[in-house]
């Protein structure tokens, strides 16, 4: 009984890590530098690529009608290019502020097309504006390595105080993210992250939450049979299997509509019900009916009832706690970060422009199977759903590669971006793939998702965005 007992334990245990394992990828894929070349893997950083010489450092010339100009400077290393067309600057007015760049080098581009570049150096002046509510100033440059990879627009502010012109700088908003951080509760450190890194695979919490609950519910259990002599260790694995099928049956009674299209669309659509990679599961549920299964299963047996019930509540005190951990602290929730990235469009987005309506970002790479079986998904929401903006971020591959897979999964160009050096999984603080963030129109993030996503767990999230629809 006990070898059977474990062997079904362990079938559990590796259904539950298995289907887990699967939701999400780690965010470099295996071998990483394997598909890359010598000259890809020794690319410079951004700011080693085009080193701007700090503003305050340069000097400002007074013309005779009293301009004062500020000349800019970039060290751009060799094998990299700027882009002359991508040299904007703006005031805090938001209006466009002449430069004058010299005339670059032609070139046909795999990204913009015919454009004009410039090596080894580049020097601009600007002319500084006179009225103190124009500062701070933003200026904006983009460039590429001739390897074939596109850096992400970058972007400095340049205040007055900088350079000393004798005039009071404004005083600038504070940052959100570190007013929030240096605001923060004490416990949101207790927050339970997404997921878990353990070695090549990422694992969400939850899942190893329910792996520990399982394993010290059998261990009190056995504990308790062996002082009672009561078979509880097999009470309790008919209770937790009562329970898992609880739970997932009233997450799809809960969400039947979007299953039923499933079905509708596909007969395949009805291994949807099965497919657990969605973390489709309703906690209280399968607790409910696993006490329930425990109580009946026991008879008129006090002492197997009283064991079994305290094994099952020990692993319910585990769940709750991660799900509380996971769901009702409130963790130090990232903005939209202030990025700027590059479209298969090849038309430069800067993220913050989304705000002022609900937003899902997605993760994601060509090579990661969850992230290519949730895209169709991903795809008709956006269809389904014109109110909210649904973007795609590729992390870490070349535009090649990107417009490629476009072929075969049509996605609106323009909401599509790229980012080879992965800055958006580094400002989310992800490890893993797919991973979606789901903002509302103040731009507050609501809730994330690391792994796939199933149309009811799309819409389980979605639900804490958009605004409800009427029934029709």
């Amino acid at each position: 009984m006990f070898l059977r007992f474990i062997a079904v334990q362990a079938l559990l245990s590796a259904l539950l890590l298995a289907g887990s394992a699967a939701w999400a990828q780690p965010l470099s894929p295996p071998g990483l530098s394997a598909g890359r070349s010598a000259a890809q893997s020794s690319i410079l950083g951004a700011e080693q690529a085009f080193a701007l010489t700090p503003p305050e450092q340069n000097a400002i010339r007074t013309e005779a009608d009293g301009r004062r100009l500020l000349e800019l400077h970039w060290a751009i290393a060799p094998g990299h290019y700027l882009y002359r067309d991508q040299l904007r600057l703006r005031d805090a007015l938001g209006q466009a502020l002449p430069l004058q760049i010299p005339l670059g080098h032609s070139l046909d581009d795999a990204f913009f097309g015919k454009v004009q570049v410039f090596h080894q150096e580049l020097r601009v002046q600007i002319a500084l504006p006179e009225r103190p509510e124009q500062w701070p100033l933003e200026l904006q440059w983009q460039g590429c390595a001739e390897v074939g990879i596109c850096y992400p627009v970058q972007q400095q502010s340049i205040r007055s105080t900088q350079l000393d012109l004798g005039k009071t700088a404004q005083p600038t908003a504070p940052d959100p993210v570190n007013t929030a951080a240096a605001s923060a509760s004490p416990l949101q450190a207790l927050a339970l992250p997404a997921s878990v890194l353990i070695g090549p695979l990422v694992f969400p919490s939850m899942a190893l939450a329910a792996l520990l609950a399982m394993f010290a519910s059998q261990w009190w259990a056995r504990r308790n049979q062996r002082q009672g002599g009561q078979p509880m260790e097999a009470l309790l694995l008919r209770a937790t299997l009562a329970g898992l099928l609880a739970a997932r049956a009233a997450y799809v009674a809960q969400w039947w509509p979007e299953y039923w299209s499933s079905l509708g669309a596909s007969p395949a659509g009805a291994l949807q019900i099965l497919d657990i990679r969605d973390g489709g599961w309703n906690l209280w549920a399968g607790l409910l009916a696993a006490a329930l299964w425990a109580t009946w299963g026991a008879g008129r047996h006090a002492a197997l009832r009283r064991g079994v019930l305290q094994s099952l509540g020990l692993g319910a005190f585990i769940l709750v706690t991660a799900y509380a951990l996971r769901n009702w602290v409130e963790p130090t929730r990232p903005s939209l970060p202030a990025l700027t990235l590059v479209s298969a469009g090849a038309q430069p987005t800067d993220l913050r422009s989304y705000r002022g309506q609900a937003l899902v970002v997605n993760l994601w790479a060509s090579w990661c199977p969850p992230c290519k079986r949730e895209m169709p998904v991903l795809a008709q929401a956006q269809k389904d759903h014109p109110e909210v903006r649904f973007i795609w971020i590729n992390q870490g591959e070349d535009a090649a590669t990107v417009l490629r897979y476009l072929q075969s999964m049509p996605l609106p160009v323009s909401q599509v971006l790229l980012d080879p050096e992965q800055l958006a999984g580094r400002h989310w603080q992800q490890r893993g793939l797919p991973s979606t963030y789901f903002y509302d129109a103040s731009g507050q993030l609501r809730s994330m998702r690391m792994g796939e996503l199933s149309r009811a767990s799309l819409a389980e999230q979605l639900r804490t965005i958009a605004p409800a629809r009427p029934a029709p």
